[in-house]
C-alpha cells in the first residue's frame, strides 16, 4: 500500500478537478457539508477510494461520516493492514 499522504494527495487532486475553486482543503474540513463531495459524484468517489485502497467499499454498511473529511478518509481507508484478496474473480 502506498503511504497515506500519496493516497490523500490523489483524493485532493480528484476534488480539485471537480471543484477548481477549492483550495487549501484542511484535514478536518467537512467535504460533504461544503459540497466538495456531493450525491452526483459520490459513487465516482467510492470507486476512487476502492482503487486507491485496493479494497472494496461495502455500500450496504458504509458510514457516511468516513467520507466527511480527509482525516476520516485516511483513518477509514488508508490506515492499517492492506487486505487485498489473494484471488480475483472476473465478471463479464
Amino acid at each position: 500500500m502506498r503511504a497515506p499522504a500519496a493516497e490523500l494527495a490523489a483524493v485532493v487532486a480528484w476534488i480539485g478537478r471537480r471543484h477548481p475553486e477549492a483550495t487549501g482543503i484542511g484535514p478536518d474540513d467537512d467535504l460533504i457539508e461544503s459540497r466538495l463531495i456531493d450525491s452526483l459524484g459520490f459513487l465516482e468517489f467510492i470507486v476512487l477510494i476502492e482503487r486507491l485502497s485496493g479494497r472494496p467499499v461495502d455500500v450496504e454498511t458504509l458510514d457516511l461520516d468516513d467520507f466527511r473529511s480527509l482525516s476520516r478518509i485516511e483513518r477509514a481507508f488508508f490506515s492499517g493492514p492492506d487486505p487485498r484478496p489473494s484471488g480475483r474473480s472476473s465478471a463479464g
